[in-house]
């Protein structure tokens, strides 16, 4: 752990050296000045954490010192101790960073460790602060890099269901430009039904719980966007207050045709002319009288395969050709 220092500027030796072996048996490392020369070659020098100084010193006076402190590290805190001070010197010195200001004589020493204490906490805090401040950008930052690369939509809303980010992947989904999309609310490209149960989902991830489900987004040309939304909340402070939501968004919009178009073979199967043969669209898979999908090769195992092309399509790609076969080719 980093021993705290402390620089005592001060142009009476009984002063510094009091302060001296008094902050010192506290465990501070310290370093005194006689004059403002000497303590700014002493900050300049040393690593100082805190500097107490006087206002009203031979050489150079303590506003010279705390002015050239300041210009060079505008956080240092300062602390004044000054018997001839005057209202517009203190208030020059409070401004110019110092966190504390004790009149001379100074009667009890406890006050001025109470003062230092609380300087040093201050201090503590307010790198912890920076630190965390600097991790949480850069963790931002990997994750604004990682979302806008992902292939799948990612966005995240408020508590109100204002949309607070997008990726580009959602905004190619939906078909509106991110600047759009983040003047927008939930609502706004939602189906009044889908929102309805946005709003009943965003109750379950009030309670801390994740969420996943289905519901029809509104493409900027107007057309329906099947999407599966996996939702988790974003709870912020000390009792973890829901604020938001992240959201991964998934276009099934292919799914559900494929779905709707099993469906409706399902439904007229029966209406079929006898020895239709079942075919997948998309897979060219075959139902045989099992009822179960095989490849057209298996479905037919009595008959031999081979692969060509037929005159017909020889023709199309190849129209310059002669494919014309005569009897001596046969």
């Amino acid at each position: 752990m980093h021993q705290g220092t402390l620089l005592i500027i001060d142009d009476e030796i009984s002063i510094r050296e009091s302060l001296a072996f008094l902050f010192e048996d506290e465990g501070y490392r310290i370093f005194t000045a006689e004059n403002g020369h000497v303590g700014l070659d002493l900050f300049f020098r040393e690593k100082v954490d805190v500097v107490i100084t006087d206002l009203r010193m031979p050489v150079m006076d303590g506003l010279e010192v705390m002015r050239t402190i300041h210009a060079s590290d505008p956080d240092l805190p300062m602390i004044v101790i000054s018997g001839a001070g005057k209202k517009k010197d203190v208030i020059q010195a409070l401004q110019m960073g110092a966190k504390d200001y004790i009149s001379k004589p100074i009667i009890d020493l406890d006050i001025i460790v109470h003062v230092v204490r609380k300087v040093f906490e201050n201090r503590r805090l307010a790198f912890e602060n920076k630190a965390y401040s600097e991790r949480l950008k850069k963790s931002e930052k990997q994750y604004r890099t990682i979302t806008e690369q992902i292939a799948e939509g990612v966005l995240t809303v408020d508590a109100q269901e204002n949309i607070t980010f997008v990726n580009p992947a959602f905004c190619k989904m939906m078909g509106y430009s991110a600047d759009r999309l983040l003047s927008m609310n939930l609502e706004q490209i939602s189906t009044r039904d889908s929102f309805l149960y946005i709003l009943k989902q965003t109750q379950i991830l009030k309670q801390g719980k994740t969420s996943r489900y289905e519901i029809q987004l509104v493409h900027a040309n107007e057309h329906p966007v099947h999407v599966e939304l996996a939702c988790s909340p974003i709870n912020q402070g000390k009792d973890q207050t829901y604020t938001g939501t992240i959201i991964m968004a998934r276009d099934i919009s292919r799914r559900i045709e494929l779905q709707r178009q099993y469906q409706y073979f399902v439904k007229h199967a029966k209406e079929m002319p006898e020895h239709v043969i079942a075919i997948c669209a998309n897979c060219k898979k075959i139902r045989g009288e099992d009822r179960l999908w095989k490849d057209i090769e298996k479905a037919f195992n009595q008959l031999t395969f081979s692969h060509g092309i037929c005159p017909d399509c020889c023709r199309k790609l190849y129209p310059d050709m002669d494919f014309e076969i005569t009897e001596d080719d046969n």
